[in-house]
This record gives C-alpha cells, structure tokens and sequence, in this order.
C-alpha cells in the first residue's frame, strides 16, 4: 500500500516522533527525556496523583475533586496532505509550566498564566510535529492546523488511556513527570 493511501505513516515513524521529541526538548528546551516502561509510568502517575490529592487536601477543597480541572494538558497538532494525522502530547500541568519557563528564560516559580501556559504547550507540539515531518517526510507538503490545546476531563489518567498502546504512541519521562506522545489517524 502507498504511502497516499495510508491513515498513518509506517510503523517506524513512530519512532521517528520519539526521536523528533527527543531532539526538541533536548535543542530548544535543555531538558533530558528518559523512556518509560509501563512500569515505571504507573509508578511516576500514581505519585503524581497522590500529590495532586495531596495539594488540593491542603488547600481545603476534599472532597471537590470531580469540579477541578484536570491536571492533564494535552497538546494536538493536525495536519492533512498525503496523510491526515495528529500528532499528540499529554503532559502534566507542571511539566507544561516547566516547559514554558524553559524556554522563555523565566525561573519556573514565577507565576504563568494559563492561556501562556496552553501557548507555550502548543508550540511545543507544533516544533515537534515539524521536526519530525521535517525529517521523514521531506519532500511532502502538508497543510498544518493550528495546535489545540485542551484540559483532559478531570477523571482521565494515563494509565486508563487504551488509545496509547500501540507503536505509535510513547511513555517517556522528563524531571520524573510522564509524557504521553502518540500519532493518531484523522481519519477515523
């Protein structure tokens, strides 16, 4: 089957992605990426929500849980050409804060308001999803959207995601917060 005609590229850009990420957040942000076996991610998720917990106990508001907004971010960059793919990333909030401050040269305890937060969090999908198209696609062209950028419903985890558990899709850490980065069809 050719290329045109696949909803998704090969298995092996996936890996590619991976790479992609990998370079970016190493270039661009000065941070190290480590993969992740299942293990290891359901370890680093379940301390992350128990901290969450943690800080919304002592902030008074047990309890109210299902009314606060996710800890979860997720970064969406489409694109349509000889493929029409996303490429995803979920990250904790404090990671995408982190990844802001990286690369603004603010000092991550200095307040970041949401909506720069969701800014910087979508031009970092963007750098990688042009990256990697950028390096195994060079002599296709590609009408790229917008990165979205939205809260995952306050229940989601990821360790509950089943839409991560194939080729394409990633577990990788960066300062021992998770990273979930995948490729996903538009096309159904």
């Amino acid at each position: 089957m050719s290329l045109s005609k696949s909803p998704l590229p090969p298995v092996d850009a996936g890996l590619a992605l991976r790479d992609a990420f990998v370079d970016v957040c190493e270039s661009s942000f000065f941070a190290y990426v480590e993969p992740c076996d299942e293990y290891r991610f359901a370890a680093l998720a379940e301390q992350f929500s128990r901290g969450a917990r943690a800080d919304q106990d002592a902030g008074g508001r047990a309890g109210a849980r299902s009314r606060l907004p996710s800890e979860w971010l997720k970064a969406s960059v489409a694109f349509t050409g000889s493929m029409a793919v996303a490429v995803e990333v979920i990250v904790p909030e404090p990671l995408a804060r982190w990844l802001v401050a990286s690369i603004t040269g603010e000092s991550p305890e200095v307040p970041i308001a949401e909506h720069e937060v969701f800014d910087g969090l979508g031009e970092f999908a963007n750098m990688i999803c042009g990256a990697w198209l950028t390096n195994l696609f060079q002599r296709h062209t590609f009408d790229l959207r917008p990165p979205a950028v939205t809260r995952m419903t306050p229940d989601w985890t990821p360790l509950t995601d089943s839409g991560w558990n194939d080729e394409r899709g990633h577990r990788l850490v960066i300062n021992d917060l998770m990273v979930r980065l995948r490729l996903r069809s538009m096309t159904g």
